[in-house]
């Protein structure tokens, strides 16, 4: 019967009338004990229940220490599992699973053993059996919940084990007075039901004995729960601070979730609340002789008991599993460290036979090399990247959700209450939408934080993240990855799925047909697509740039007269920033032609001017040598793809002759390089007596005139002349060596 059945205001009045009779009739059981006691002997006397009770204490001592040789015996069988400084969370499930199973099956030898003594001992007499059974049974349920269940929970002697944020203090402190309560709560129950095998036994069904007998037990449940109730009232109580602690777990209280924070503060009074209610409900249902009238109290162990159970085999197999897969991981990269080595040693040993061959050897295996990218080996790295076990939380916390939801669901089927589905329950709704709030918001999270590490391993940057444009100048530099572009959009498919799917299963758990949502999605979507073709245009139009990886995130590009970095990419449009820091917001449908300047490889080419007396085949050996010297370069070695060389002389101008040097580099390494360059040319020239020509502009005066004969607006007139011809700009990034002249 439901739980508002039991307490409605009539039954309530039919309950009050009962326990007065329950109350009248406990004292006329308790007068008549004796007689009742006697009245289940064979032979009339009521030493038949001394000797059951000395039969089954018998065969428990014999099963107890039957318990204590097999626990010794795993104990030193199974010292291996035990590691006082144990740090996996693996290696604890493992070491307290293990022992809760042997003392598990420790306590089902015990009472096999206390069973078979009965059997030896029987007289045949159904009082005594009975009598045998409830003392055995009701002790060694006793022996699993302490030591199966409460000492694995608190680990008060194995600290390194232990689960629960507890200090050993607080775990021996709690599991004492757990101990005492369980065996006061089993010695109650106990009583209770050898007062009802006794009532069932001490009269006929029908007669009035019997009603006296069944208003007994049911008086004596009602008393022994009240007893039980008030015990982990003040239990709770008295252990409130790791009560919090045990919630709260390790680790600062302040930086909890809000949630956590107060469910830590709610724990108390809510325990003592349903303590009170559940009794409540229990003594009105006894009152009234509904079954199961003492399951409220207890079902809160019961369901404790399963779910902590279930909850600790499911973490230590996805322990395990993860564990393996962080082992594999921890390989894999070894391996890869191994093959960086070996290519690192193959390349400098290519290096040595290089500089070995003749001068002329060297140049034409450079010539042949001049059209391709010699893709240089970076020096091995000597770290193992770390394992990221992004979906390991999801999948506990999907696991304690649905321990969450079912104890919930079993909870409330003890209490009564009819949760099926059939009947489109309040509470079932609402559990199952809980549900899938905690697995979508936890696979939100799992995915977030999954693509934002493969963004950062691949070397990208978070859309959050503040854009640095980096060392360099209006060209920009390398590219992220393909796959570090791509994944911000996986992630905006993904999350919507989520949210989607989650949305679909809470209406339908609400009870709404979701079929008619569907098609009505459908006529929607076909609406949309005509009255927003543009929109429609971009999104596939961005689809096919991405799919034929036109560009990616971080790399220069320009379309018609638009050009920056690409720094944001979303399904219909993305953002390029300038480099003098201006955004702009290109639809994909809008581009028609699009370069790109940072894809696979840059060729830098740098003039410079020498005076005509330089020794042009001196110039292109001391730049070759220093092309071989960078190479070797433990900062920028690595960054050259093509070693510096010289490409002779480029142009002969009024006052210099241009030499340039070129070398080939990745996009965003020209800019370091290119100083270290610039750099090691100046040294090296100085050093050689190798001179850099000054720019000159020759002013020819008109025939007859002279310079002193100017005005001083005649000769800032020419000043200005010659610096706007210093100044402009001419072709391949160098100024200009135009003479200008004035004719007067």
């Amino acid at each position: 019967m439901p739980m508002t059945m039991a307490l409605s205001g009539k039954s309530l009045l039919e309950a009050r009338a009962n326990l007065r009779r329950m109350i009248a009739n406990g004292q006329v059981f308790l007068e008549n004990l004796p007689q009742s006691l006697k009245a289940a002997s064979p032979n009339g006397a009521a030493t038949w229940f001394f000797l059951a009770a000395a039969t089954a204490i018998g065969g428990l001592v014999a099963g107890h220490y039957v318990f204590r040789l097999i626990t010794r015996w795993g104990r030193d069988h199974f010292r291996a599992l035990y590691d006082e400084n144990e740090q996996r969370r693996s290696g604890k499930l493992a070491y307290l699973l293990a022992r809760a199973g042997w003392m598990l099956l420790s306590a089902g030898v015990m009472f096999v053993t206390a069973i078979l003594v009965a059997v030896i001992f029987d007289s045949g007499h159904e009082p005594s059996r009975a009598t045998i059974f409830v003392i055995v049974s009701t002790y060694v349920v006793y022996r699993i919940l302490r030591g199966v269940v409460f000492w694995n929970f608190f680990a008060p002697t194995s600290s390194a084990h232990r689960l629960v944020n507890l200090s050993d203090a607080q775990a021996q402190s709690l599991f004492r007075h757990w101990a005492a309560a369980l065996a006061v709560g089993a010695i109650i129950i106990g009583l209770c039901r050898w007062v009802q095998i006794l009532g069932a036994n001490g009269a006929e069904a029908g007669t009035a004995m019997a009603q006296i007998n069944d208003d007994a037990h049911r008086l004596a449940f009602i008393v022994g729960l009240f007893v039980c109730a008030a015990l982990l009232a003040l239990l709770a109580i008295i252990h409130r601070r790791e009560l919090k602690a045990i919630i709260l777990g390790p680790g600062e209280v302040k930086e909890k979730p809000g949630w956590l924070r107060t469910i830590a503060f709610t724990a108390l009074p809510l325990i003592l609340l349903y303590l009170a209610l559940a009794w409540f409900v229990s003594s009105v249902r006894l009152t009234l002789g509904l079954p199961g009238g003492y399951i409220p109290v207890l079902a809160p162990i019961i369901v404790f008991v399963v779910a902590i159970f279930a909850y600790a085999v499911a973490a230590y197999l996805i322990e395990v599993i993860y564990e393996r897969r962080a082992a594999a991981h921890e390989r894999r990269e070894l391996a890869r460290l191994e093959a960086e080595r070996r290519a690192w040693e193959r390349t400098q040993a290519s290096r040595e036979m290089m500089s070995e061959l003749s001068e002329e050897t060297q140049e034409v295996l450079e010539e042949g090399a001049e059209m391709t990218m010699m893709h240089s080996v970076s020096a091995p790295d000597s770290q193992i990247r770390p394992y990221f076990p992004a979906f390991k939380r999801f999948f506990e916390n999907c696991v304690a959700a649905t321990i969450l939801v079912v104890s919930a669901g079993e909870l409330s089927r003890l209490w009564g209450v009819d949760i099926g589905r059939d009947g489109g329950h309040p509470l079932a709704s609402a559990l199952d939408i809980l549900l899938v709030a905690i697995i979508a918001a936890s696979a939100y999270r799992a995915v977030n934080g999954y693509i934002d590490h493969r963004i950062v391993e691949e070397g990208g940057t978070l859309d959050d993240e503040p854009f640095n444009p980096g060392e360099g100048d209006s060209e920009g530099g390398k590219g992220q990855s393909r796959l570090a572009t791509l994944l911000p959009i996986a992630r905006n498919v993904f999350v919507s799925f989520i949210l989607a799917a989650a949305a679909m299963v809470g209406l339908a758990s609400l009870g709404v047909d979701i079929g008619p949502l569907f098609a009505g999605a459908g006529v929607v979507g076909i609406a949309i697509g005509f009255g927003a073709q543009t929109l429609i245009r971009d999104i596939f139009s961005g689809a096919f740039f991405l799919i034929d990886d036109a560009f990616r995130k971080g790399e220069y590009i320009e379309i018609d007269n638009v050009k920056g970095v690409v720094e944001k990419i979303s399904m219909r449009s993305f953002q390029l920033r300038h480099h003098l820091g201006a955004v702009h917001t290109v639809p994909f449908g809008e581009i028609h032609q699009l370069t790109n300047y940072s894809r696979d490889w840059v060729m830098m080419k740098l003039p410079l001017r020498l005076t005509y007396d330089t020794d042009v085949e001196k110039v292109r050996k001391l730049v070759k040598k220093l092309g071989q010297q960078l190479l070797d370069d433990e900062v920028v070695g690595s960054l050259f793809l093509q070693p510096l060389k010289s490409q002779g002389v480029y142009s002969m101008e009024d006052s210099a002759m241009i030499v340039r040097v070129k070398f080939m580099t990745r996009p965003g390494d020209q800019f370091v390089t290119r100083k270290v360059v610039y750099a090691a040319i100046r040294d090296l020239f100085h050093k050689e007596g190798i001179r850099f020509a000054h720019r000159e502009v020759t002013v020819r005066l008109a025939d007859g005139t002279k310079a002193s004969e100017l005005t001083e607006e005649q000769k800032e007139a020419i000043a200005g002349s010659v610096r706007s011809a210093i100044e402009e700009p001419g072709k391949d990034g160098r100024d200009s060596g135009k003479s200008a002249a004035a004719a007067l």
